[in-house]
């Protein structure tokens, strides 16, 4: 192959600046905004995995407001009640309008957020006219109505959660659902890191990019005849978790196809055997680590490197 490099600088690839505002979250926690199918038979800890996932951002004050789309979520109030979830915040798989739902809330939060956003706005111009030589008869008396208490005392105005609104969707016990069949579903899913866009203001780093959503979806079969997981929702996962033990290789194998690219199979039989061995265990894949050596773990807390064992083979090994 020749390989001829054109001298045009104009045809350079130029990276533009990105307007999206991170979630800053702890090293351990994954890069959000997340697509984290979470894969394992009945019983085998799917709920286990994501709850303690979303228990550990609610620990890091960045799960305001977790949905969860589910038809058994009355069997699990217990566990919801932990994650703080409420009763309007629960919905229906087989409800046509679920996904217009999930998108209705997250623009609310959206818009919530602008007002508050152009509120502070609002109170650092009546701060700095408080501090300035400006007479005060000449200030807006609609400013002193909306900042000032019964007593005419300033108080500052505050987010709703302290931060640009994080908000997660939990889909447990839906395939074969009416939500699964839609393509309407399917698109969220594609672009779900881009629901809820913000009134872009050039300069206002608050005011750009969208609020979003992380999606975390357990299944039980990646691949099915009858309800298996849309390619859509596979293709645009961000991490993959195997949940508990199969005794289907075919199975493995589906799954292995899906994160072919990310490792060897001989390493990912390896990792699964080791993850799984304890009940409840999983092995996760992070397609989008935060550092290399976390694209594999054991469960939420061990990371797994399988260059490691390459580099430096166990004594007896060839």
């Amino acid at each position: 192959m020749r390989i001829i490099k054109n001298p045009d600088k104009k045809s350079k690839i130029q990276i533009p600046p990105s307007s999206r505002v991170p979630i800053e979250t702890s090293e351990n926690m994954f890069n959000h905004h997340v697509n984290f199918i979470v894969l394992g038979k009945r019983g085998s800890g799917k709920s286990i995995l994501i709850t303690n996932y979303l228990r550990m951002l609610k620990a890091e004050n960045m799960a305001d407001r977790i949905i969860v789309v589910s038809p058994t979520a009355g069997s699990n109030k217990a566990l919801l009640d932990s994650l703080g979830v409420d009763d309007e915040d629960i919905l229906d798989p087989d409800d046509v309008n679920t996904t217009d739902d999930i998108i209705a809330i997250i623009d609310d939060e959206r818009d919530t957020y602008e007002m508050e956003i152009e509120k502070l706005t609002r109170w650092k111009q009546f701060e700095k006219l408080m501090k300035s030589n400006v007479p005060i008869e000449s200030i807006d008396p609609h400013l002193f109505l909306e900042f000032c208490d019964s007593n005419g005392q300033p108080v500052a105005p505050t987010l709703k959660y302290g931060h640009r609104p994080c908000i997660h969707v939990w889909v447990d016990d839906s395939q074969q659902s009416a939500l699964f069949r839609s393509r309407k579903f399917g698109n969220f899913v594609i672009r779900h890191r881009h629901t809820g866009p913000m009134k872009f203001v050039e300069g206002d780093k608050e005011r750009c990019g969208a609020i979003g959503c992380s999606l975390y979806i357990a299944i039980q079969n990646l691949k099915a005849t009858q309800g298996g997981c849309p390619k859509a929702i596979r293709n645009n996962a961000t991490q993959m978790a195997v949940v508990g033990k199969t005794k289907d290789e075919g199975e493995l194998k589906d799954i292995y196809s899906s994160v072919a690219g990310e490792i060897d199979y001989d390493d990912f039989v390896r990792g699964y055997e080791e993850a799984t061995a304890e009940p409840h265990g999983a092995f996760v894949m992070d397609f989008h680590p935060k550092k290399p050596h976390m694209r594999f773990r054991k469960n939420l807390d061990t990371y797994m490197d399988f260059t490691e064992t390459k580099l430096n083979p166990q004594p007896g090994s060839t």
